[in-house]
């Protein structure tokens, strides 16, 4: 574990606000399946999942602006999100059937919609968290993260993109302000990092 990285302590501006345990080399963060591919930067606080190679991938989430209803054939989210067209969501306890997101619409200033065409199985409220699925049409036991996060990012300015092999420390036990964290999380993405403590 790297000393230096408990200078993070206890600062209310950064999502990391302790570290007790990270993974050595952290993480080279994949771009291709990003938003903004190559280019723009992204902050710490982000949930990776690792591969066997060192490569970490983002578990996208998004948080709903408005309720939708079951069957809704679309749904407004915030705009900090990273999902694509062609990605699969779900809700995070998979209690609705995952669906392909066909299209996504960005014009609007607060949101973006995603037309998902064939609705969820069910309703959600506003603020409920979306994340990506393997697949579509499936929920319940059949449905599954796309990435399961391993740990957090850590990096102590945002990290710039447009650079080759775009890395991230990741941090496995710890505390993590979740005001500060660029994209949603809930009680169920939680439950998949036990040894981190979110304030």
């Amino acid at each position: 574990m790297r000393g230096d990285l408990f200078e993070f302590r206890s600062n209310p501006n950064r999502a990391i606000q302790s570290v007790y345990e990270d993974i050595p080399g952290g993480a080279t963060l994949c771009k291709s399946d990003l938003k903004n591919g190559a280019t723009g930067f992204m902050s710490e606080g982000i949930l990776i999942s690792l591969d066997s190679d060192g490569l970490g991938y983002l578990t996208k989430t998004a948080k709903a602006w408005t309720s939708f209803t079951a069957g809704a054939s679309g749904i407004h989210i915030y705009k900090n999100n990273e999902f694509l067209p062609g990605d699969n969501i779900s809700n995070t306890a998979f209690t609705t059937i995952s669906r392909n997101i066909i299209s996504i619409d960005r014009s609007n200033v607060s949101y973006d919609f995603l037309n998902i065409g064939s609705g969820f199985g069910a309703s959600g409220g506003a603020g409920t968290i979306l994340v990506e699925t393997q697949a579509s049409g499936v929920s319940g036991t059949d449905a599954s993260l796309k990435y399961t996060p391993h740990g957090i990012g850590i990096s102590e300015f945002p990290v710039n993109l447009a650079f080759e092999n775009s890395g991230f420390g990741l941090m496995v036990r710890g505390t993590v302000r979740e005001a500060n964290m660029p994209y949603p999380i809930d009680e169920n993405l939680k439950d998949l990092l036990p040894l981190i403590r979110f304030v």
